[in-house]
This record gives C-alpha cells, structure tokens and sequence, in this order.
C-alpha cells in the first residue's frame, strides 16, 4: 500500500479499502450497483447456495478481478459453504482485513473449516482487521465454545485489541488490551474466562469486575429508565466475579475511560438493577460511598433504584 492510499484510508475509510481495484467495473461492486455486472447475479447466488459447477463455469469464462473474486467468498462465507470458499481462494480472491469476520455469520458448524482455510492461505489468528482489531473478541461474542477453542490453540494473544480511539485504521493493535477479557466477563461463562486467564489474558489491563457487575440482558438500557433482571440472570454473573476476584481483581477497582462511565463495579451493578451482585460486591467489601461520574452506588439509588435495592444499599 502506497503513503498516499494508507492517507487517504485514513481520511475517508471504506471496508473495501484493502481490496484490489483493477479495473472500473470493480467499483460497482461496492457502490450499489454490482447487479449490473454481467454474471454476478447468478455468481453471487451460486456462491450462496454452494453451486460449485456454475461457480467455476462463470470464474473460468473470462478473468476475474480479485474484487470480483472476493464478493463471491462474501456470499459463500455468509453461508458457510466451505467448498465454494476454497475454491475462490484457490482461484485469487483476496483475504483482507474485514474478510475473516464474515465467517462467524456462517452456521456454528462451519465456522471452524472457513477459519482452517484461511490457515492454509497465509491468515492467522491474530492478523489484524482495521485499527488493529482481532477476532478473538468477536469468536467470544458467538458463543462457539469449539471455535474459542481452536482459537486459542492456534495462538490467539487476549491481550490484543482494537486502538481505543481508532487512530490509524491501518495501524496496530493495543497490546495491552482487555476487550476479549471484558467481552466474556460481561455476556460469557466461567469456563470462557478461565480459558482466557490460561492463555494469560491480564486482568489488569482493564476493568473486567466493572464490566460483569454492570452486565444487562441484550436490549436492556440503564440510561433509559429502571432496570430489573431475572434473579437467575442477575446470579448467574456472581461466579464470574468470584474468579476474577480469585485471579487478583479488586472490588473496588475504579475504570479508567474517556467517556462518562459509572467507574466503579458496585454503581454499576446498582444502575443494572442486580441486587444480587451488589449484595455480592457489599460483602467482599465494596465501597456504596465511592462517586463515580454518576455519583456513589447510594446517590445513584436514590434517585432511581426499585425500593429492595434501596434497602440493600441502605437508603431506604
């Protein structure tokens, strides 16, 4: 990549950026009207549906760009069709930085074979994706216990992750990041976090504790109004903290962020609405007293809080 197109990335930022332009027809692929491609129309389906014989009839017809090439392993990715995929690598189409992601919208059982063949070609777990994002956080987000596995066995650092304030998309990651460890702190098991502590994943690159505390069903709002979650929910998070409060995180651990945050685990956990976890947090010692930008656990109570965490906080 030239200075002068790494400059321009950077200014205008497209996720085809990194993708070969050789030639005009290659820009309607990405401008909304790629339909009008001869061919792609039926291409684009046959790599859908895993149609291998029309697949290499249209990619042998005449030259294909790796553009071209490339929104094909889009369409066979999305469907896991991993044949369809291996094909069109073999045949040149490219792996550029957003390509890998498209793998984990495929059926859970292909996952693995798509992610194996990017192997083969040149790929690796901790190849970067725009800003110096990895997938190891994204692969947690799945809930594909067996693709974190294979993750992790093929090298994948934890303590990589996405620049925080986005200053080169074409740059590298923090190396010092906590994302995948506060990603399975907040929606995943024990068994997830302690699959991340063993590959060394380091709790105090950030706040893991703050983010399981505050953790919410998908949907659910703070800021929008009252929050109360199942006690079974709420519970389910209280092993979660045990271990980090095992492994040396501290209940009164105060996030460090450039956006307003409630910065401390117990006040989060009191704007989630989980009683349980703060009665958790109370008795390993947490501090109801301590203001974050949204006040102390008790100041945030008052003024919003269901009357039973009132009383667990004793301010009513």
């Amino acid at each position: 990549m030239t200075p002068e197109q790494r400059r321009a990335g950077n200014r205008m930022g497209a996720s085809y950026d990194d993708i070969p332009i050789n030639e005009p027809n290659d820009l309607m692929l990405f401008n909304g009207y790629a339909f009008s491609q001869l061919d792609y129309a039926q291409f684009s389906r046959a790599c859908r549906e895993g149609d291998m014989s029309t697949v290499e009839s249209i990619v042998t017809s005449q030259s294909r760009t790796p553009a071209f090439l490339h929104e094909g392993l889009f369409n066979a990715l999305g469907s896991g069709n991993v044949d369809v995929a291996r094909y069109l690598l073999d045949s040149g189409a490219p792996i550029t930085k957003i390509t890998p992601s498209w793998a984990l919208a495929a059926p859970q059982g292909q996952q693995k074979p798509l992610f194996e063949l990017f192997l083969q070609h040149g790929w690796s777990v901790n190849t970067l994706g725009f800003c110096g994002a990895v997938l190891l956080p994204s692969v947690i987000r799945t809930g594909n216990d067996a693709l974190l596995d294979w993750f992790l066995e093929n090298g994948a650092d934890p303590n990589l992750g996405k620049q925080q304030d986005n200053r080169d998309r074409f740059g590298g990651p923090e190396t010092n990041s906590c994302e995948a460890l506060e990603t399975a702190a907040e929606i995943g098991t024990v068994e997830t976090m302690q699959k991340l502590l063993n590959a060394s994943a380091k709790i105090d690159n950030g706040a893991p504790l703050y983010h399981t505390a505050g953790a919410c069903l998908p949907g659910s709002n703070p800021h929008a109004g009252l929050i109360t979650p199942s006690k079974e929910f709420d519970e389910a998070r209280i092993s979660v903290m045990e271990l980090l409060v095992k492994n040396g995180a501290q209940v009164n651990d105060k996030l460090i962020s450039r956006h307003m945050t409630a910065q401390y685990p117990i006040v989060n956990a009191v704007m989630a609405g989980a009683i349980e976890r703060v009665k958790w947090l109370l008795s390993e010692g947490a501090d109801p007293d301590m203001k974050g930008q949204f006040g102390s656990a008790r100041d945030y109570a008052r003024k919003v809080s269901s009357d039973d965490m009132k009383r667990v906080v004793q301010v009513l």
